[in-house]
């Protein structure tokens, strides 16, 4: 929900804002859900009165049909949770653009011979964007670390994990030792994010998320969604500094 620094909106004032930002014309959401499509963006499927998060992608749009093909969940329990017709919600960013839906049921169905999810097609879908939490993707080729001191009683040895993407507002860390955990709601201490040719930032981040992955090798992926806590005005100057560098690069590769 976004909130104003003095005060937070009332329901009303909420629902009057995201009328704003919702799009009703089926030309520009095919637009929008091809473009996530074409680069194959990560999807997030929030399910509903749940904290599992599933990490998708879109396989295809059938304008004819009126559905959307996404990949299935790595795990039968998940593929189950999301048959029971609850529903979840379709979350992916685009240009720092946040995409978003109720999905309603979620079906099985075959798309190049493997198994996928169907949903139908939006009628409508909110696209915000949050200044403080807009993110941007991490080059693959060279990952920045960020160190992690460990929680675990006799471990003394930090984890090391490499940033997926980042914001003024947080970031989303991952790892394939298995040691970082799923738990949400927690708090990392002291982490230092090691960001090139720049100080090291020290910062408390909140695990709003998480998801585990399955790699093409096979491997599991940990992936925390984190916010950041008290970060300090010194630090918060020089992590902006960062991004706006890091997009300023990203555009101009287009």
């Amino acid at each position: 929900m976004l909130s104003s620094p003095q005060h937070a909106p009332s329901p009303a004032d909420h629902d009057d804002l995201l009328a704003r930002f919702t799009l009703h014309s089926r030309t520009e959401i095919l637009f929008q859900l091809r473009t996530i499509q074409k680069r194959k963006l990560l999807v997030n499927l929030d399910l509903l009165g749940s904290r599992q998060i599933i990490v998708t992608s879109v396989l295809a749009v059938n304008e004819a049909r009126n559905t959307l093909i996404l990949d299935s969940a790595r795990g039968d329990a998940l593929n189950q949770e999301l048959m029971s017709g609850k529903g979840a919600e379709f979350v992916a960013q685009l240009d720092g653009v946040s995409i978003s839906f109720a999905t309603g049921p979620v079906t099985w169905c075959t798309y190049e011979n493997l198994p996928a999810l169907r949903i139908a097609l939006p009628k409508s879908l909110i696209r915000l964007q949050r200044r403080e939490h807009f993110r941007v993707p991490m080059p693959i080729a060279n990952p920045v670390k960020c160190i992690v001191p460990s929680a675990a009683d006799g471990d003394t040895d930090p984890i090391t994990t490499h940033l997926v993407d980042i914001g003024c507002g947080g970031v989303a860390i991952a790892e394939t030792g298995g040691r970082l955990g799923t738990e949400t709601g927690r708090t990392l201490p002291d982490c230092r994010l090691l960001l090139p040719e720049s100080d090291t930032i020290t910062t408390s981040l909140e695990v709003r998320n998480s998801a585990q992955i399955r790699l093409p090798n096979g491997a599991f992926q940990t992936r925390l969604g984190c916010k950041f806590i008290d970060l300090p005005n010194d630090m918060a100057a020089r992590l902006q500094r960062f991004v706006m560098d890091i997009e300023r690069a990203r555009r101009n590769s287009l």
